[in-house]
């Protein structure tokens, strides 16, 4: 805490950051809107090629093409293909942690978001969703973290369950673990169709119930 005279230099900086992007002319603000509108145009092809490809197999061209721009342009965006494979878990993070927590708290299964966003289901299926799933290429702390998270909430929900004497005792860990795979098993069947099936969600529910539900 700063005493009384001194200078409250985090104040300062955040002061100055909120007045320069207010002095920001319409202009540069109308070319950082293109700028972002144009980053997220990549990664959306990008997620189509490493759905359907795979990580090797896709090529930066490819990813170029598919967003109507040049390799070079893309390369002003990132700095290879593992950034842009990175960005993809980052960007879905951001909108998949939240409803996470929020599908926790409520009945139900977080397979919504996965409807909404299918080749994103694919690349996550591609990558190993029993294990964290960035396994190629190289892990990322923040990515394993989010994988972390969202394996724990799952484990709290289970927790809850024991307690309530609904859910078969075992690591509730383990039970999470358990948990995912039969959800993925269920999207591979679902995103692997084309046009997607859209599986019935009862006979999943009827197997989760059928596999942890206390005797």
């Amino acid at each position: 805490m700063a005493g009384a005279g001194a200078v409250d230099y985090d104040a300062c900086i955040e002061a100055g950051e909120t007045r320069f992007m207010a002095e920001r002319s319409p202009r540069e603000q109308r070319r950082e809107h293109r700028r972002a509108l144009s980053r997220d145009q990549i990664l959306s092809a990008a997620e189509i090629v490493f759905a359907r490809n795979g990580f090797h197999d896709a090529s930066l061209r490819e990813i170029a093409e598919l967003a109507e721009f040049s390799v070079g342009a893309v390369y002003s965006f990132f700095a290879g293909k593992e950034d842009i494979y990175r960005a993809i878990f980052l960007r879905r993070a951001a909108e998949f942690m939240p409803e996470m927590e929020e599908v926790i708290g409520r009945p139900g299964t977080p397979l919504g978001f996965f409807r909404r966003y299918p080749q994103f289901g694919r690349l996550v299926l591609r990558g190993g969703a029993i294990g964290a799933p960035l396994v190629t290429p190289a892990e990322d702390a923040e990515i394993q973290e989010n994988f972390a998270a969202a394996q724990r909430a799952q484990a709290e929900l289970f927790r809850r369950g024991q307690e309530a004497g609904e859910v078969r005792q075992a690591p509730p860990l383990v039970l999470a673990r358990m948990f995912s795979g039969l959800v993925s098993a269920f999207q591979a069947a679902e995103l692997g169709a084309e046009p997607p099936a859209h599986l019935r969600l009862e006979d999943l529910l009827e197997v989760i119930e059928a596999a942890f539900a206390a005797s």
